[in-house]
């Protein structure tokens, strides 16, 4: 563990100028893993990437009401604009497939179609939404010291619906960012016909945006197929089915900002 990089994101976790109450709740409560690579898009961190997050999907207890999630922060580059953050962002997330696929097939439930309204990114046959931050960040709330990636999972993200959480700390993660920024994100106002590869870096994109992330063939499962057991692809995995999002409920909470 770097002690330093740990200690610089929990001072932006708690800091004002974060808006994810759920983030800051369960940092101090211990909910947040967190690892620090060196280099942001490179093999080795992808490798070293794929192994902690085998392990946190292995060790999290999903069923719990009790927000958890996964930060990876990288070292450098740390001078990175919008454009040069977007293409670091999906490099590391095809490094970190290219890892992951020797392993494991795609969450079950959820499309390895990066321009699909069904796609989720999946690491240990498990679905999660990446949330991309850096220094140079056009929001606010997404300027850490050095680029990070938290992943937050799809099947915690349907635990809090069920549990009458979202729409009440939607609200309250918005209107901290409306306070920070002056408006929310605009890419929480996309909705199910977009693919939610869209949202990861936080960046605005034209309609016709084109995701550079291409899953290896033969790694779908796709939705209705057979659950995932765990006797050849690794451990199994709560099987949460894909479920469109509305204006009501959006696929990316508040806390995307």
């Amino acid at each position: 563990m770097n002690v330093s990089a740990r200690a610089e994101v929990e001072k932006f976790l708690l800091g004002d100028r974060f808006s994810c109450l759920a983030g800051r709740s369960a940092w101090r409560q211990g909910g947040i893993t967190h690892r620090h690579y060196e280099r942001f898009g490179g093999g080795e961190s992808a490798r070293l990437l794929a192994l902690d997050l085998e392990a946190f999907v292995g060790s999290a207890d999903w069923g719990s009401r009790s927000f958890t999630s996964f930060i990876a922060t990288f070292e450098g580059p740390r001078d990175l604009d919008e454009a040069g953050f977007e293409q670091h962002l999906w490099q590391q997330l095809q490094e970190l497939h290219e890892q992951d696929a020797e392993t494991y097939r795609w969450a079950p439930g959820y499309s390895s179609d990066a321009q699909s309204g069904e796609f989720a990114f999946s690491v240990a046959g498990h679905p999660f939404f990446v949330i991309g931050l850096h220094p140079n960040h056009v929001r606010l709330g997404r300027r850490p010291p050095f680029p990070m990636l938290a992943f937050n999972s799809h099947v915690q993200f349907q635990r809090i619906k069920a549990a009458g959480m979202w729409d009440r700390l939607a609200d309250k993660i918005r209107k901290q960012d409306i306070k920070l920024q002056g408006d929310i994100n605009p890419n929480l106002q996309e909705y199910e016909q977009l693919s939610e590869a869209r949202r990861y870096s936080g960046s605005r994109k034209p309609a016709d945006w084109q995701c550079p992330f291409r899953a290896r063939s033969g790694v779908e499962t796709g939705p209705g197929t057979a659950e995932d057991t765990g006797t050849d692809t690794g451990p199994a995995v709560p099987r949460i089915p894909y479920q469109p999002a509305t204006p009501e409920s959006p696929v990316a909470p508040a806390a995307m900002v």
